[in-house]
């Protein structure tokens, strides 16, 4: 009886140590790095966790009508300290509006559960809105020089769009040059498809992204 007992206590501590270590890997993988970039995010890290590493919380979001996704909440913000793309700071206003950074992350109905393998508080899309015309030139030049020829490029009117992948990651930039001038980038994993809907949702995409694979 004695050993069973012992066996029983060797098997809970063996399974407490390889959760532990499970944990510790998963937290590791997921930490923000400094100082931060949006370029070096993996959709890993915890929405409390970025706004930590830059001294911001979740009160400092700007208010925003736009909807998000069932499963989703999301986050506004017009910080330098987090409109850093690849080192280039995208913060600047003018009179079309201000630049700003929207935060999409998981937000699991207790009740319903997970309907496209959100996580709680876990970032799945990021989308950079801007007005200014330098700052969204320096950012498209920008990933011309990091990711090279785009993977699709559409082209309707005033209206261009391009896409890269890198890494299993989607970057689609829309631009629109007339006098509505209004540049916007969504970032999310190549895999987390229901994006796709959501941008053409918005009036960012007429069907050409579900046409790429």
């Amino acid at each position: 009886m004695k050993k069973i007992f012992l066996l029983t206590v060797l098997v809970i501590l063996i399974q407490s140590c390889n959760s532990q270590s499970k944990n510790n890997i998963e937290k590791e993988n997921s930490s923000v790095s400094k100082p931060f970039d949006l370029n070096n995010l993996t959709f890993n890290e915890d929405i409390t966790d970025i706004l930590s590493a830059v001294n911001l919380s979740k009160r400092d979001t700007l208010k925003n009508e736009e909807l998000t996704l069932i499963g989703n909440e999301r986050l506004v913000f017009d910080s330098k300290k987090l409109l850093v793309f690849n080192k280039i700071n995208l913060a600047n206003k003018n009179s079309l509006g201000t630049n700003n950074l929207m935060f999409h992350y998981g937000k699991v109905d207790p009740e319903i559960g997970a309907i496209n393998n959100e996580k709680n508080n876990i970032i799945r899309m990021y989308q950079i809105n801007l007005f200014t015309k330098s700052e969204s030139d320096e950012l498209y030049n920008n990933l011309n020089l990091l990711f090279g020829k785009p993977k699709n490029l559409y082209n309707l009117g005033p209206v261009t769009t391009f896409l890269w992948i890198n890494n299993n990651i989607c970057y689609y930039y829309f631009i629109k040059d007339d006098d509505d001038f209004y540049r916007v980038l969504f970032v999310y994993k190549k895999t987390d498809r229901e994006w796709i809907n959501f941008i053409g949702y918005l009036g960012f995409d007429r069907g050409n992204l579900k046409l790429v694979n």
